[in-house]
């Protein structure tokens, strides 16, 4: 007899494989054979495995297609099944994956990483539920970082692509520049949920240096190194501190 973690496994890769032969012969008879059964279950794992991805990346599949989606997701959910009892983390390295699969759509990938931002990012505590991830003096001004925020450099113009497709306007997303050029968004969860906010190359800079533990005299050297021909002090009053993830107070 079988120990029950190996009674598991080989039920597991019959679901996986679609090979049910060795499963089946596991599963007491009943009034549905053992490989339909299987063949049930298998269908309703790959569709709400197939389901979670499109919830997590819902501008991707739209950038491809539903039916497209749908068999890109169907590869990938075989070749990486979940690791855990629990799909809020599942999906990980699906952009990665789309990298094999978009040669029109060079930009695909890139929109993935930031709807994995995103998705994340909204799952994080919102600002009084935690403490700030930088709590700097700006020179008798407090300034503190929501608790969420992360930064995500792209190859293209992910943030412009995202919001153009969720906000179903195709003629935005025709004027988009989708050629390769590093593009930076800050990620956090705001009021409604996660929020995004494009940065440029001194900003992110300067907000890199103080998630790293770095103080505002470090951060503002940062920022003027990220751009040494710009005004590093306009960057960050332009961009930075009236942005939805920074909250100021009188020290």
């Amino acid at each position: 007899m079988l120990a029950l973690r190996d009674h598991q496994r080989a039920i597991a890769a019959g679901l996986l494989t679609g090979e049910t032969a060795k499963a089946a012969s596991l599963i007491a008879d009943g009034c549905i054979p053992p490989a339909d059964r299987l063949r049930i279950h298998r269908n309703t794992m790959l569709t709400g495995l197939i389901n979670a991805l499109a919830l997590t990346y819902p501008a991707v599949e739209a950038l491809v297609g539903s039916e497209f989606f749908a068999q890109t997701a169907r590869i990938f959910v075989l070749a990486n099944p979940p690791r855990v009892a629990l799909l809020t983390g599942y999906g990980a390295g699906f952009p990665d994956f789309l990298a094999g699969y978009s040669q029109s759509l060079r930009y695909l990938p890139d929109v993935g990483r930031l709807e994995w931002a995103v998705d994340q990012a909204a799952r994080e505590p919102a600002d009084a539920e935690a403490p700030p991830c930088a709590d700097v003096d700006l020179g008798g001004t407090r300034l503190r970082l929501a608790p969420s925020l992360s930064l995500l450099r792209t190859r293209y113009p992910a943030e412009p692509i995202w919001r153009a497709v969720l906000d179903a306007d195709g003629d935005g997303l025709s004027r988009i520049d989708t050629e390769p050029g590093l593009s930076i968004a800050a990620i956090w969860r705001g009021g409604d949920g996660a929020a995004v906010t494009p940065v440029g190359t001194a900003s992110a800079a300067f907000l890199e240096d103080l998630l790293s533990g770095g103080d505002a005299e470090s951060a503002i050297n940062a920022a003027a190194a990220a751009e040494p021909e710009g005004d590093p002090i306009a960057a960050i009053t332009k961009e930075i501190l009236p942005a939805g993830f920074v909250r100021l107070t009188p020290r």
